[in-house]
Protein backbone atom coordinates (compact mmCIF):
# COMPACT_ATOMS: atom_id res chain seq x y z
CA UNK A 1 0.00 0.00 0.00
CA UNK A 2 2.79 2.62 0.84
CA UNK A 3 4.75 1.95 -2.40
CA UNK A 4 1.42 3.00 -4.12
CA UNK A 5 0.95 5.38 -2.43
CA UNK A 6 4.95 6.59 -3.19
CA UNK A 7 4.88 5.67 -6.73
CA UNK A 8 1.68 7.47 -7.14
CA UNK A 9 2.59 10.78 -5.13
CA UNK A 10 6.27 10.58 -7.75
CA UNK A 11 3.99 10.45 -10.72
CA UNK A 12 2.36 13.46 -9.83
CA UNK A 13 5.59 15.40 -9.15
CA UNK A 14 7.24 14.27 -12.69
CA UNK A 15 3.88 15.25 -14.64
CA UNK A 16 3.85 18.68 -12.57
CA UNK A 17 7.47 19.34 -13.16
CA UNK A 18 6.64 18.56 -16.94
CA UNK A 19 3.79 21.03 -16.91
CA UNK A 20 6.13 23.85 -15.63
CA UNK A 21 8.59 22.95 -18.05
CA UNK A 22 6.60 24.01 -21.05
CA UNK A 23 6.02 27.55 -19.81
CA UNK A 24 3.70 29.69 -20.88
CA UNK A 25 3.44 30.43 -24.85
CA UNK A 26 1.97 34.12 -23.74
CA UNK A 27 4.76 35.81 -23.81
CA UNK A 28 6.31 34.75 -26.73
CA UNK A 29 5.52 37.23 -29.19
CA UNK A 30 3.10 37.16 -31.95
CA UNK A 31 3.80 35.59 -35.21
CA UNK A 32 3.05 38.84 -36.96
CA UNK A 33 4.87 40.81 -35.14
CA UNK A 34 7.80 39.08 -36.53
CA UNK A 35 10.18 40.72 -38.93
CA UNK A 36 12.65 38.41 -40.89
CA UNK A 37 15.76 39.80 -43.44
CA UNK A 38 18.52 37.95 -44.95
CA UNK A 39 21.56 36.99 -43.07
CA UNK A 40 24.80 35.39 -43.70
CA UNK A 41 26.63 34.17 -41.02
CA UNK A 42 30.57 35.45 -40.47
CA UNK A 43 31.95 32.11 -39.04
CA UNK A 44 34.52 30.69 -40.89
CA UNK A 45 34.00 27.13 -40.67
CA UNK A 46 30.63 27.36 -41.84
CA UNK A 47 30.66 26.76 -45.95
CA UNK A 48 27.94 27.64 -48.05
CA UNK A 49 24.72 27.18 -48.13
CA UNK A 50 24.42 26.42 -44.23
CA UNK A 51 26.26 30.19 -43.73
CA UNK A 52 22.91 31.76 -45.25
CA UNK A 53 19.16 31.97 -43.77
CA UNK A 54 17.14 34.33 -41.93
CA UNK A 55 17.82 36.62 -38.71
CA UNK A 56 14.59 37.79 -36.38
CA UNK A 57 13.59 40.39 -34.29
CA UNK A 58 9.83 41.49 -32.79
CA UNK A 59 9.20 43.62 -30.03
CA UNK A 60 5.92 42.56 -27.54
CA UNK A 61 3.17 45.22 -27.22
CA UNK A 62 5.36 46.43 -23.68
CA UNK A 63 8.48 47.02 -25.74
CA UNK A 64 10.66 44.21 -25.49
CA UNK A 65 12.95 42.98 -27.78
CA UNK A 66 13.59 39.51 -29.25
CA UNK A 67 15.44 38.49 -31.92
CA UNK A 68 16.46 34.72 -33.61
CA UNK A 69 18.20 33.20 -36.73
CA UNK A 70 17.89 30.39 -38.66
CA UNK A 71 20.52 28.83 -40.96
CA UNK A 72 20.30 26.78 -43.85
CA UNK A 73 17.29 27.59 -45.40
CA UNK A 74 15.98 29.86 -48.03
CA UNK A 75 12.60 30.56 -46.59
CA UNK A 76 11.50 32.86 -43.67
CA UNK A 77 8.89 30.89 -42.17
CA UNK A 78 6.68 33.45 -42.25
CA UNK A 79 4.89 33.35 -45.04
CA UNK A 80 1.15 31.77 -44.41
CA UNK A 81 1.83 28.68 -46.22
CA UNK A 82 3.70 27.68 -42.74
CA UNK A 83 1.24 28.30 -40.09
CA UNK A 84 3.99 29.33 -37.84
CA UNK A 85 2.92 29.36 -34.20
CA UNK A 86 4.35 29.27 -31.11
CA UNK A 87 5.12 26.35 -29.35
CA UNK A 88 7.39 26.36 -26.20
CA UNK A 89 8.82 29.21 -24.18
CA UNK A 90 11.64 28.12 -21.71
CA UNK A 91 13.98 30.03 -19.50
CA UNK A 92 17.19 29.19 -19.47
CA UNK A 93 20.08 31.15 -17.13
CA UNK A 94 19.22 34.59 -17.63
CA UNK A 95 17.15 34.64 -21.41
CA UNK A 96 13.66 33.19 -22.55
CA UNK A 97 13.65 31.43 -25.36
CA UNK A 98 10.19 31.09 -27.50
CA UNK A 99 10.30 28.19 -29.71
CA UNK A 100 8.00 28.40 -33.30
CA UNK A 101 6.94 25.25 -35.58
CA UNK A 102 4.39 24.87 -38.67
CA UNK A 103 2.91 23.06 -40.78
CA UNK A 104 5.45 21.13 -43.26
CA UNK A 105 5.47 21.75 -46.68
CA UNK A 106 6.92 19.87 -49.72
CA UNK A 107 8.33 22.37 -52.80
CA UNK A 108 9.97 20.42 -55.60
CA UNK A 109 10.50 17.16 -53.65
CA UNK A 110 12.05 19.50 -50.49
CA UNK A 111 10.71 18.75 -47.42
CA UNK A 112 10.38 22.27 -45.44
CA UNK A 113 9.89 21.59 -41.58
CA UNK A 114 9.59 25.39 -40.51
CA UNK A 115 11.34 25.95 -37.19
CA UNK A 116 12.47 29.36 -35.27
CA UNK A 117 13.45 30.38 -31.46
CA UNK A 118 13.71 34.04 -30.70
CA UNK A 119 15.59 34.76 -27.46
CA UNK A 120 15.07 37.72 -24.94
CA UNK A 121 17.70 38.48 -22.25
CA UNK A 122 15.68 38.77 -18.77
Amino acid sequence: MRNGIAWAALVILFLAGEASAEGDISVCPDVSAIKASAFKSDVTPMPAPYNAGYEYDAVTPDGTKWHGETLATKDSFLEPKYELRPDSEEEQDKKIICRYRGTTVTKDKNVVSPYLKLIREK
